[in-house]
């Protein structure tokens, strides 16, 4: 089984990052490959509203996000990473999303294959958990929708802090467990 991590976080080894990894880890215990993908690295642009994905299998840009839209289709499960920023899914992420439209047809059915399995793993300032639970649920809705079957939804807060994370065994050990359980 392949499992690819993907972090929307601009902070290295930050809580998301971490997060994200603790999962990869988790799946690579469970004798999984894994690899992890920061989408701060990479170099595109969000949905042209073009619709060449509506009557094609993909997209028709051409940048860096190419090779992580092909990563995802061949992947058995994917840990999407992402902090929310001002009550959202961050900026980063969202160019992401919108650009996997591409594994939905014309009819609104998945391109993807059956049985793909995905982790959301959110991370925000806030210290109150449920101030913004809504853009992770959201997350699960597009994604359910785009074909996956979402195995666990794992929100920290009051991660200002880059490093509260290291705080936060209980965290760490939760998606570990959901890497393992993929």
């Amino acid at each position: 089984m392949e499992v690819i991590g993907i972090v929307s976080s601009p902070r290295r080894n930050g809580n998301t990052d971490k997060l994200v990894q603790s999962a990869l880890d988790g799946a690579s215990s469970a004798g999984h490959k894994t690899r992890k993908i920061n989408l701060n690295d990479l170099n595109f642009k969000g949905c042209q509203a073009c619709n060449y994905c509506r009557v094609n299998d993909g997209c028709k840009q051409k940048d860096d996000l190419i090779g992580v839209l092909d990563a995802i289709r061949n992947a058995d499960a994917v840990v999407f990473g992402v902090p929310i920023y001002m009550g959202q899914l961050n900026g980063e992420f969202r160019l992401f999303e919108d650009r996997m439209f591409s594994f939905i047809d014309a009819s609104f059915h998945s391109r993807l294959k059956p049985g793909k399995k995905a982790i959301i793993i959110t991370s925000q300032g806030n210290g109150d958990a449920k101030a913004f639970e809504q853009p992770s649920d959201d997350l699960a809705k597009i994604l359910a929708m785009s074909g996956f079957k979402v195995t666990d939804i794992i929100r920290m807060s009051n991660g200002n802090s880059p490093s509260a994370i290291d705080d936060r065994k209980e965290l760490l050990d939760m998606a570990r467990s959901a890497g393992i359980g993929l």
